[in-house]
């Protein structure tokens, strides 16, 4: 059963899902907040009790009357009102997570950036519990599941982030254009958008696909529906109202579009990469630096100047040392001896 959503997903697939989880994944500030609250008063109106879990601080409680707003302010607590729901045994119930990857972004982020890439499997593995447990409250019919996610990026990989804050420089300074070629290789390298590793992707039954044009209006593109071809809609929101309006019919991306889509993508975040001077921008002046720190790190190997061996004393040191203790020990016999004779003479 499909239950409309009052936004322009409803015109390339009629809604969302009843039973499901839909997955909306896309760049920061392209209105993925904006269409899960107007789903979210949708669904209201439908009937469903809505719990909109806000991981962002973004949302007003304010927001609607009726709608359950919760705030999960780490991973951890994330789960808990999950579970929570899950023990509730709510019927009719629409759950928005907004953005269920929020707290897992900025756990990996904290870690040294050696041991990102296992912190981050260690915490996709959390993600996929969530995921789960919110399959059960939502599956069986027994409601909706909406869940965001932020677009996949390569900053917080070392060596490719010095990459880009030389590549975003040359951008600054006029000497560069970016290209689809360039998104490509530093942010498509892996196959996996979106932030929350590809458990996410697969655990979620449906999923879309936001993108920013020049003109500021956005797009949508149905990533993931069974037997759905990927439609998209282009709309945009407007200021005086906030309401959507759509322009034109859906169509299919044709390569074009998307190389040009994703090369503006591209120059955004090179934009938002910070350019310090101080920093040398040069790639072989971070790996040096990085190379230097890791050294220090490493216990230090003694060297064979450093090894302090035992002196050996030489045949006249041992000579003179024995003549030395000989004669000490003679002069006390002699002393000991004259005692002893004196005593003798007094008796």
């Amino acid at each position: 059963m499909i239950i409309p959503t009052n936004t322009p997903i409803d015109r390339i697939t009629g809604g969302l899902p009843r039973g499901r989880i839909s997955l909306i994944y896309g760049p920061t500030g392209c209105g993925k907040t904006t269409l899960a609250v107007v789903a979210s008063r949708a669904f209201l109106e439908k009937g469903f009790h809505v719990v909109y879990i806000d991981t962002e601080e973004g949302l007003l409680r304010e927001v609607g009357q009726e709608i359950e707003v919760k705030y999960a302010y780490s991973l951890r607590e994330q789960k808990e009102i999950l579970k929570e729901l899950a023990k509730s045994g709510l019927k009719d119930v629409a759950v928005i997570v907004d953005t269920l990857t929020g707290h897992f972004h900025r756990e990996v982020l904290k870690a040294p950036a050696q041991f990102r890439a296992g912190v981050a499997g260690d915490l996709s593995g959390k993600l996929i519990d969530q995921i789960s447990i919110l399959r059960q409250i939502v599956g069986q019919e027994k409601g909706i599941g909406l869940v965001t996610a932020h677009l996949r990026s390569p900053v917080s990989d070392a060596f490719r982030l010095n990459v880009l804050r030389k590549m975003a420089k040359a951008y600054k300074d006029g000497k560069y254009i970016p290209t689809a070629t360039d998104y490509e290789r530093y942010m498509a390298y892996d196959p996996v958008r979106w932030i929350g590793g590809q458990g996410l992707g697969m655990h979620c039954q449906f999923r879309f696909r936001m993108y920013v044009d020049e003109d500021k209006s956005r797009i949508i593109e149905v990533e993931k529906w069974p037997m759905v071809p990927n439609w998209c809609i282009r709309y945009v929101v407007l200021p005086e109202t906030g309401e959507f309006k759509v322009i034109g019919d859906k169509f299919i991306m044709d390569s074009q579009t998307r190389s040009r889509l994703l090369a503006l993508e591209f120059k955004t975040l090179l934009g938002e990469v910070e350019v310090l001077e101080k920093e040398g921008i040069e790639v072989e002046e971070a790996e040096k630096q990085e190379k230097v720190v890791e050294e220090k790190k490493k216990p230090k190997k003694p060297r064979s100047t450093d090894i302090k061996f035992p002196k050996i004393p030489s045949l006249g040191e041992i000579a003179e040392e024995e003549r030395v203790r000989g004669g000490a020990d003679g002069g006390s016999s002699d002393i000991d001896a004259r005692e002893e004779g004196s005593g003798c003479r007094q008796e």
